[in-house]
């Protein structure tokens, strides 16, 4: 813990868990919070911080291949800086059961790939069904991309050149079939990895009979972006496939309107609140992964890819999401736009970051800045606030002078495993591109 980490015993009126969706868990009749009389009703962030204070911390259980907490990583290379984190749900710490969402990216050549999935919470190891599907993905992709290089021998020139040209729809074509193969080999990282387990005696003491497919089920993103020199300068494509729910999208800081570009489509099931995953039947159906796959050609200074644990934080995604990079800004995760600004914040009174109590210990709090407290303080739009760079950085933890004396990718992982929101409590993965030479 840093020296800006504060430890506070914080107090807080009682409240019942009917009184707010994201509870943990009903108290027993003997032992029921009383009901709080209308006229002592708590405020929306009063409740919010009981309810924060009411998850409980249960360690990851004795499991065949339990996963550690939280996995974090960045690597700055060629055009890109890459942070990325997954952290252990407050449901499932609550519950003490294992974190099931995985990531994995690379960068080579100047060509970056990554990779984002969502184990089902309700099956039992899909966590290793999210693993071995980003990893095989990875993999797959890095063997196809030299296969297409060869074969294209100035693919960035094809790629850069005018949108209908022979050469550009040519070398997409070759990208989006490795992405839709790419999800093949990930189905089959799941098949290979129930292979390898259904006869081992702790995965079968572990459900009560032999380990199924379905037990490994996942949601699967995946983008590659590639920079290429266009007539109107550096450009990237960006190419992806979604299957299930969270989402990828880009965005320009340069862009005068619209800074935001949703990348993927959610998929649902047949029913509210259900997903798709890999092992879904309807995968195996070369049209549908070609729907779930998208190509783009433009400006880009940022990409944020997501499970639905961060995704339905911050809902409708558009243009929601715009508020997600201003979270990341104002907690010194994204860089703050430092170049000139019209707008001022001399005269703009921003209100403090706040904290509550980290699942993992009560009495540890981080300062954190929602970009949603400083919209209510200021009474600016969204739009607004992202305009107004002198604003952001009197906002952000930077402007309090409080610094988390840690790297990108650890100050990621506090903020994804500390931020509240009302009714958020699964696993949260995002993996976060800045572009470094836009």
């Amino acid at each position: 813990m840093d020296n800006n980490t504060n430890k506070i015993q914080t107090e807080t009126a009682a409240v019942t868990p009917t009184e707010e969706e994201n509870a943990p868990a009903k108290a027993s009749a003997d032992s029921a919070a009383p009901v709080v009389p209308d006229k002592e009703k708590l405020s929306d962030s009063d409740v919010t911080a009981h309810t924060a204070a009411m998850w409980k911390y249960n360690p990851v259980p004795e499991s065949p291949e339990p996963y550690p907490e939280s996995i974090f990583r960045s690597e700055t290379a060629g055009s890109f800086s890459v942070t990325a984190s997954a952290v252990r749900g407050k449901k499932h710490k609550h519950d003490g059961s294992n974190r099931d969402d995985s990531f994995a990216f690379e960068i080579a050549d100047d060509i970056l790939i990554a990779a984002v999935s969502d184990g089902a919470g309700s099956k039992p190891f899909s966590r290793i069904g999210a693993k071995v599907s980003c990893e095989a993905v990875i993999k797959y992709s890095k063997i196809r991309l030299e296969a297409i290089k060869r074969d294209f021998p100035q693919f960035r020139k094809d790629l850069g050149g005018a949108l209908n040209s022979s050469g550009f729809g040519a070398v997409c074509s070759r990208i989006a079939g490795m992405l839709r193969d790419s999800c093949a080999e990930a189905f089959a990282s799941v098949e290979a990895a129930l292979e390898k387990r259904v006869d081992d005696p702790a995965f079968e003491a572990a459900v009560g009979r032999k380990p199924e497919l379905k037990d490994f089920s996942c949601t699967l993103l995946v983008t590659v972006i590639i920079p290429v020199e266009t007539e109107n300068g550096r450009e990237y494509l960006t190419a992806s496939v979604q299957l299930g729910d969270g989402m990828i999208a880009a965005i320009d800081e340069n862009a005068e309107q619209n800074p935001l570009i949703i990348l993927g489509d959610a998929d649902s099931g047949s029913f509210a609140g259900e997903t798709e995953f890999i092992t879904s039947e309807q995968f195996r159906n070369p049209e549908s992964l070609m729907s779930r796959t998208k190509i783009r050609r433009g400006k880009l200074t940022s990409l944020m890819m997501m499970t639905d644990g961060v995704a339905d934080d911050y809902y409708p995604n558009n243009p929601q999401l715009l508020r997600l990079a201003l979270d990341l800004k104002l907690n010194g995760i994204m860089p703050l736009d430092s170049g000139d600004t019209s707008e001022t914040a001399e005269e703009i009174a921003v209100p403090k970051p706040v904290s509550y109590p980290w699942v993992n210990d009560g009495d540890v709090l981080y300062a954190l800045q929602y970009s949603k407290n400083v919209l209510s303080e200021t009474g600016l739009t969204l739009e607004e606030l992202w305009k107004n760079k002198a604003l952001q950085k009197k906002a952000s933890l930077e402007g309090f002078g409080i610094v988390h004396e840690k790297n990108a990718a650890e100050m990621l992982n506090i903020w994804l495993d500390n931020y509240v929101e009302r009714g958020s409590f699964d696993d949260r993965t995002l993996l976060l591109v800045n572009i470094l030479n836009f």
